[in-house]
């Protein structure tokens, strides 16, 4: 009985001293882990505004308006434009290292910029495309779409983005121009077109278009390289920039750079 009650003693004081070590925590006091998806372009981690923001314990507000996201966590608070390389952070403006843009109706910002900003901190595993942000106790993962494969363009489809692009030369002769292109162009790019009136060239270009693909980030470009008649005798090198989104490859940027022949 003596030996029963001894060996219950020591269990209970060995207990307390673990529960007294320093930095040691019971599963109930550890930080709580939320896991969202993110994207992964260009080298950026973007994350979905509202579901991160939330998660590291800030509040989101959202102005249809002016397409403006609002974060605020106790004395910070970031203003968020859609489709802009700028934010506001107590009034100050600040360049982002990625554009913020709406897709599918979810918000995405760059991860480091709004974590960090918070008071938080972000690690990446690149093995794994994962990325993560810690704000206090709270924790959360961003998987990302790096290693996804994305389908391969066919030939059709590269013709008929070549074929959209001639077009955008000449907006006048669409009464519908939105219709007309938002099978082929990002709605972001088609707002850039009808401010821009249309291409910087009336040239359609018909020469071999040579393709090249950003691995696993579903992005890439179309390049043709011609000498149309109003170049003034220099060649002039059409860069498509193209990205696989709603399911399909799209046109999301035309430039034009003049190439000495």
């Amino acid at each position: 009985m003596t030996k029963k009650i001894t060996v219950a003693l020591l269990a209970s004081a060995l207990l307390l001293t673990v529960a007294a070590i320093p930095g040691r925590v019971s599963a109930a006091q550890e930080a709580s882990t939320e896991q969202v998806r993110g994207k992964y372009v260009q080298g950026r981690t973007l994350i979905p505004l509202r579901a991160v923001s939330t998660a590291l314990g800030a509040t989101v507000k959202w102005s249809q308006a002016t397409f403006t996201a609002t974060i605020s966590k106790e004395d910070t608070e970031i203003t968020l434009p859609i489709n802009s390389d700028y934010a506001t952070v107590n009034g100050e403006s600040i360049l982002l290292d990625a554009r913020s843009r709406l897709e599918g109706g979810v918000t995405y910002v760059p991860l480091r910029f709004v974590a960090k900003t918070l008071g938080g901190t972000v690690s990446w595993d690149a093995s794994t495309g994962t990325a993560s942000a810690s704000l206090g106790d709270r924790r959360v993962v961003i998987s990302t779409q790096l290693g996804e494969r994305f389908p391969a363009i066919t030939a059709s489809r590269l013709n008929a983005l070549v074929q959209a692009a001639n077009e955008s030369a000449d907006l006048s002769a669409y009464k519908q121009i939105r219709s007309h292109f938002r099978p082929y162009f990002t709605d972001a790019f088609i707002n850039k077109l009808i401010q821009r009136n249309g291409a910087s060239t009336k040239h359609k270009f018909v020469s071999m278009p040579y393709t090249y693909f950003y691995k696993g980030e579903g992005y890439g470009y179309i390049s043709q390289l011609e000498s149309p008649s109003d170049a003034g005798g220099m060649n002039v090198e059409r860069m498509i920039m193209m990205r696989y989104i709603d399911g399909a490859w799209k046109v999301e940027e035309i430039s034009y750079t003049l190439v000495s022949p």
